[in-house]
C-alpha cells in the first residue's frame, strides 16, 4: 500500500486525524530514508539473540512490519496522540524505525555504556549455578545486596537486571511516578521465576499482596522455591498456576511440557489454564487490585478484557507490555482510552532491541 493511499482511505472517515497521520507518516518515512545508510556499532544483543549474526538483516521481516505501519497509520497516530508526554511519542517513534530498520541503522536512547555494564554488576550477585536450562541459558541463585532487599532469587541473570537493575515496571519522569506502593495489592500476570513478585512483595511491605499468574508448572515449582527462600516475604504473594485471559478455561499442560523453562508459552495454546480477573474479583479471591503488571506473551489484551469490571471501579496503576504483536502499539492503548476511565498514557522501553517495551496508564493528574 502506497503513503498516498493511506491518506486516502484514512481521509473517508476523518479528514483532520487522517491529514495528522499523513503528516507523521512523512515523518516516518524520511527518517527511514534518513537512517538506511548508517552503520550502528555495538548494537547487538548476543545473549537474547545468540542462535543469529550480529550482521543479519531479515529484509522480508523488516519490509513487512513497514508495510504494516503503512496500512494502518492512522491508528498508531491516533495511540501516539494518547501519550501525554513528549518523550513517549518520540520514543514510540523510535521503536518504529528500529522495527523497520533493525539493529544495523537504528540505536535506541537504551543503549548505554552504563546500561551494558549492569550485566557484570548482575554477576557480583550471583552465589550458586544451578542445572536447569533454558532460551537465555542456565538459571543460577543470586543475592542482591541489602539496598536492593537482600533478596535470593533463582532465575537468569537478565531478570535480575530487569528486576533491580533497570527497575521494569517502575516508572518515573518528570514528576510522574506509576509504581508499586506500600499496601498496594498487585497483579503480576507472567509470574516466570517469581523475581518480579519477589521485587513487588518488597515494594508493597508486609500489609501489601501480590497474586502472581504463571500457567507452566515448572515456572510455579521455581517461584515457590524463590517463595521459600525468603520467607519475610512469602506470605505477601499468593501464587495462581493459571493464565489471564478473556475467559475462563479448564486445562492441563500437556506431561511433555511439566519440566520445561518456557517464559513463551502462550495461553492462545488450548491446554494452558485460564481465568479472568473479574472472576477472581467477583468471587473474593482477589480483594482489590491497585496495580496491574503485564507481560503475557501477546495475551495482554485478552487479559485486560478479561479484567473490564476491575479496570472500570478500581482505575489500577497500569504498566504493560506492549512488544509481542505488532498491533499492539495500537490495540492496546485504544482500547484501554475507549473504556472511559480517564487513564494517562506514557511509554518506556527495556532494552537495546525490540523486545521489553511497556505501557504505563494512571489515572492520576
Amino acid at each position: 500500500m502506497s503513503v498516498q493511499s493511506v491518506s486516502t482511505i484514512s481521509a473517508a472517515r476523518n479528514p483532520d486525524v487522517a491529514a495528522e497521520a499523513q503528516r507523521w507518516v512523512d515523518f516516518i518515512v524520511g527518517n527511514v530514508f534518513r537512517h538506511m545508510h548508517t552503520q550502528e556499532a555495538d548494537n547487538f544483543d548476543d545473549v537474547r539473540f545468540k542462535v543469529e549474526q550480529a550482521n543479519a538483516f531479515f529484509f522480508e521481516v523488516h519490509a513487512a512490519y513497514f508495510s504494516f505501519v503503512l496500512s494502518n497509520a492512522e491508528l498508531f497516530y491516533r495511540a501516539r496522540q494518547l501519550m501525554v508526554d513528549d518523550a513517549s511519542r518520540d520514543l514510540l517513534d523510535q521503536l518504529i524505525l528500529f522495527r523497520i530498520l533493525g539493529h544495523l541503522h537504528i540505536r535506541l536512547a537504551f543503549n548505554t555504556p552504563e546500561r551494558r555494564a549492569q550485566a557484570a554488576h548482575a554477576d557480583r550477585w550471583r552465589v550458586e549455578e544451578t542445572g536447569d536450562r533454558g532460551l537465555l541459558g542456565s538459571l543460577a541463585i543470586f543475592h542482591t545486596p541489602p539496598e536492593q532487599g537482600g533478596i535470593h532469587v533463582r532465575c537468569w541473570r537478565e531478570n535480575v537486571i530487569a528486576t533491580w537493575l533497570q527497575r521494569q515496571y517502575y516508572f518515573e519522569r518528570a514528576g510522574v511516578k506509576i509504581a508499586p506502593r506500600p499496601g498496594d495489592h498487585i497483579v503480576d500476570a507472567g509470574g516466570c521465576f517469581g523475581d518480579t513478585a519477589l521485587a513487588f512483595a518488597a515494594a508493597v511491605g508486609p500489609t501489601g499482596r501480590v497474586y502472581t499468574f504463571d500457567p507452566m508448572p515448572k515456572h510455579c515449582a521455581i517461584i515457590q522455591e524463590n517463595l521459600a527462600m525468603n520467607p519475610e516475604l512469602a506470605n505477601r504473594v499468593i501464587v495462581y498456576p493459571l493464565g489471564l485471559s478473556e475467559h475462563t478455561r479448564a486445562g492441563t499442560v500437556p506431561m511433555t511440557a511439566q519440566e520445561t523453562i518456557n517464559p513463551g508459552a502462550t495461553v492462545q495454546d488450548t491446554s494452558i489454564p485460564t481465568t479472568t480477573l473479574d472472576e477472581l474479583w467477583g468471587e473474593g479471591s482477589v480483594e482489590r487490585v491497585d496495580f496491574i503488571k503485564m507481560d503475557i506473551e501477546g495475551s495482554e489484551l485478552a487479559a485486560l478484557k478479561g479484567a473490564q469490571e476491575v479496570l472500570r471501579a478500581q482505575r489500577p496503576r497500569l504498566a504493560i507490555s506492549l512488544y509481542h504483536r505488532p498491533e499492539d502499539f495500537f490495540t492496546i492503548p485504544l482500547w484501554l482510552d475507549n473504556l472511559g476511565c480517564d487513564y494517562r498514557f506514557y511509554l518506556d522501553h527495556y532494552s537495546i532491541h525490540h523486545e521489553e517495551t511497556v505501557l504505563y496508564a494512571s489515572t492520576e493528574t
